[in-house]
């Protein structure tokens, strides 16, 4: 609900602040007092587009800021939450405060619970929280594209819908992994000779896993024979060949300690660790032996290797890779090319999964329509009898819902009987509210029929007639008694107070019968003085309200009769 409207520096109102109650708020008060000001700002912070004319003279800023309390309220905090506006204030006290600035030099700054957004986003925001009933169209319902949500809030079986949306979002999908594939493919066809050419000379070039690494180490090898020749062959000598050489010496210690091993057991650990170097050693001067005699200059070698590293350089510089890296590429271009031979079938798989699910999606739909087609017939005949009561006695309302046709078969259209009937995010039907005014006549689009007051009453009427399943919390109605009186405003004032009990109403009127509903009552008068007229905006007490329907039933003059009148009017409610 709206808990608090503060208004400064807008026309004739100076600084003004109202704070309203739950159930049916009224404003009344004498023609150009600034009443519809009012409700001009407030539709100024649910983004309306502003006339900086509108700011009072002789000063730089208008401030409009609303106070709301939105508790349990899904689609409040799932905006709050996708745009990044949840604030402390909300998680706690479900708290938003929405705040327009304007400025003499054009300057428009719009903010959610502090936060600076678009107007596009107060607009979105003010959409979901506030219809206004009124000449100046903040009304959902003049919106052809909001009846169908109001039809389906109505029908209710959120179930299903959310079946049909979840469904339709998968379908989406699907058509999106269908056009990807389609664009990869013609993308791919268009590189393949480019592909075919880099992996060929990839293959060409063969690199291996460490290769480079082990030819280099072999080409230093041959380069270097004969200086590792020469350390081999002396190295060989110390070992075994000279008359003193280690074999030897450690083949003689080990001889001599196995001969007194016997008279000290500590000296068995001392002939182990010598029997296993003399073997250590032994071996180590048999695999040296065979190196070195492996060792051979072969020039041939030397370029074959030389050769074999220049190409394995060549291609590395070329593509920027190293050789792990150029291995990877290779087969991930070899995966490219077996892709593209496999566009087809997987191709063709998708497209048979999109006929499937455009199939089960257009069952959901169809079963959708048809709820709405039976639901509409009620809604028809709720907002019917409502109409009679407030005074729309020869008006008629209809919801007429027609097969969403396309006119050539696309991906979210399915032929059925010659049409092309087309998918959409909430079916396949088209909805529209139509009503006539006077018998007779066609029936014509909601937006394009009434007058202001007609309109206001027609709204009420819809209204009231879907009552605890219209998600819009808050309701506003200007001119909802133009043209009307006596019996009939009696009629349409009770119609506000029943609707009242499930959404926040605020309501300027003329009639007493109509005041008199009120669970709060605000008079809205001026002031002038030599300089400027001044709008005051009074909360009324009880007396307050009695002295203000006794004005209305009599005019500036209270008389007892009209008194006693407004007493009987409000104790009847």
């Amino acid at each position: 609900m709206l808990e608090k409207l503060s208004i400064k520096n807008y026309l004739i109102i100076k600084e003004a602040e109202l704070e309203f109650s739950e159930g049916l708020n009224i404003l009344t008060g004498e023609t150009g007092a600034g009443k519809t000001i009012i409700l001009d700002a407030l539709s100024l912070i649910l983004g309306e587009r502003a006339d900086y004319s509108i700011i009072k003279k002789n000063k730089e800023k208008l401030v409009i800021e609303g106070h709301f309390q939105f508790e349990n309220n899904k689609k409040v905090l799932e905006f709050l939450k996708e745009s990044d506006l949840l604030t402390e204030s909300f998680s706690s006290q479900s708290i938003v405060v929405l705040r327009r600035e304007l400025t003499k030099k054009g300057i428009s700054r719009n903010f959610i619970n502090d936060i600076p957004v678009s107007i596009s986003q107060l607009k979105s925001f003010g959409d979901l929280i506030i219809d206004i009933h009124s000449q100046n169209e903040h009304q959902s319902l003049l919106r052809k594209e909001s009846h169908i949500k109001l039809l389906d809030n109505f029908v209710g079986n959120e179930n299903l819908f959310a079946d049909y949306i979840n469904s339709f979002s998968g379908y989406k999908k699907l058509i999106k992994s269908y056009e990807e594939l389609e664009k990869k493919k013609d993308n791919i066809i268009e590189r393949k000779n480019f592909i075919e050419f880099q992996l060929k000379e990839i293959n060409n070039a063969n690199p291996q896993e460490g290769e480079e690494e082990r030819l280099e180490n072999e080409l230093n090898k041959i380069e270097n024979t004969e200086d590792i020749s020469m350390s081999l062959k002396n190295s060989l000598e110390i070992l075994y060949e000279k008359d003193n050489n280690i074999v030897a010496a450690l083949s003689t210690i080990v001889k001599e300690i196995k001969k007194i091993v016997k008279y000290d057991f500590e000296l068995s650990k001392i002939l182990e660790d010598l029997e296993s170097s003399y073997v250590s050693v032994k071996e180590i001067a048999e695999t040296l032996n065979s190196y070195n005699n492996s060792i051979n200059f072969d020039s041939v070698r030397i370029e074959q290797i030389r050769d074999r590293l220049g190409s394995i350089n060549f291609i590395k510089k070329k593509y920027n890779l190293s050789e792990s890296e150029l291995i990877k590429k290779a087969k991930e271009l070899q995966n490219e090319l077996d892709y593209a031979e496999n566009f087809d079938y997987d191709i063709e798989q998708i497209k048979k999964k999109i006929k499937e699910s455009k199939e089960e999606l257009y069952k959901k739909a169809v079963r959708i329509s048809s709820l709405r087609n039976s639901s509409s017939k009620q809604l028809e005949k709720n907002v019917n009898l409502y109409f009679k009561e407030i005074g729309l006695e020869t008006a008629e309302f209809i919801v007429e819902n027609k097969i969403h046709e396309s006119d050539k078969d696309t991906m979210y259209s399915i032929k059925k009987n010659s049409l092309f009937i087309q998918l959409h995010e909430e079916g396949i039907d088209d909805v529209e509210f139509m009503v006539k005014i006077n018998k007779g006549a066609e029936f014509t689009p909601l937006r394009k029929t009434a007058s202001g007051g007609e309109v206001s009453r027609i709204m009420l009427a819809i209204k009231v007639s879907v009552t605890g399943k219209d998600e819009v919390p808050v309701l506003v109605f200007d001119e909802i008694d133009s043209g009307i009186s006596g019996r009939i405003a009696d009629k349409v004032g009770k119609v506000l107070k029943q609707l009242s009990k499930s959404h926040q109403i605020i309501s300027i009127t003329h009639l007493p019968q109509i005041a008199a509903m009120s669970d709060r009552h605000f008079r809205v008068s001026k002031e002038e003085d030599s300089k400027e007229t001044i709008a005051k905006i009074k909360y009324l007490t009880e007396q307050e309200k009695v002295n203000e329907i006794a004005k209305l039933l009599s005019g500036e003059k209270i008389t007892d009769a009209s008194t006693e009148s407004a007493k009987e009017l409000i104790s009847n409610n």
